[in-house]
């Protein structure tokens, strides 16, 4: 790994930007998106099904084939709000270790990073254990940058990386907290956008590539 980082591995999440976003497991994204804006108003909601090339769980890679996260994205007020349904429950993920798999709940919050790997190295000198590193899927991933207007430049430079990386904080302050580089924030950027002129009804379901 070449390490950019020049403070202390220590002090590597001090004062970073915390929650833009707060991730929920559902076993029906649908019914959660509705209840969501319902009750808050959120929206609207950008849904979409994730795919993984390779999916890695407390450091060992596990079969990711056939794993769909059927995944939506919304505005809520000044953040976003994430809602994930797991397909199927069974494959070992972030989800299974911090979620009862047949109801909602809160798994994660999110913080950006500059770079996952040595997120991943100050995890380790902190003994914050990784709960789950996602590969993308490069053919979905160039679906979705076409649907999107995603640059595929952009895609095939960051082939073989990961995308998203979980940790597991649960022992010390009882969440979890899901890595993300400043690529994912075009996304979070693009929702909370969308809400700005939307009248709060119209088009609450969107698809996402």
């Amino acid at each position: 790994m070449e390490e950019k980082y020049t403070g202390k591995w220590e002090d590597y999440f001090k004062h970073r930007d915390f929650v833009h976003q707060v991730g929920f497991y559902a076993p029906d994204w649908k019914a959660f998106v509705e209840n969501h804006h319902r009750i808050f108003g959120s929206g609207p909601f950008y849904y979409t099904t994730n795919t993984f090339g390779k999916l890695l769980y407390y450091g060992e890679e596990v079969d990711c084939a056939g794993l769909e996260f059927h995944a939506a994205y919304g505005a809520w007020g000044s953040h976003s709000v994430e809602v994930v349904e797991q397909v199927p429950k069974d494959v070992p993920t972030m989800f299974r270790a911090g979620n009862d798999m047949d109801a909602v709940g809160i798994n994660h919050l999110h913080m950006f990073v500059e770079d996952l790997a040595e997120a991943e190295h100050a995890c380790q000198v902190l003994e914050i254990p990784v709960a789950t590193v996602g590969y993308p899927d490069l053919t979905n991933a160039l679906k979705k940058a076409e649907a999107t207007g995603t640059s595929k430049e952009d895609i095939l430079a960051n082939a073989g990386k990961p995308s998203f990386m979980v940790v597991d904080m649960r022992k010390q302050l009882g969440m979890m907290v899901q890595l993300i580089t400043p690529r994912a924030k075009r996304l979070h950027d693009a929702i909370l956008r969308a809400a700005i002129d939307w009248d709060g009804e119209t088009n609450l379901l969107r698809k996402l590539g």
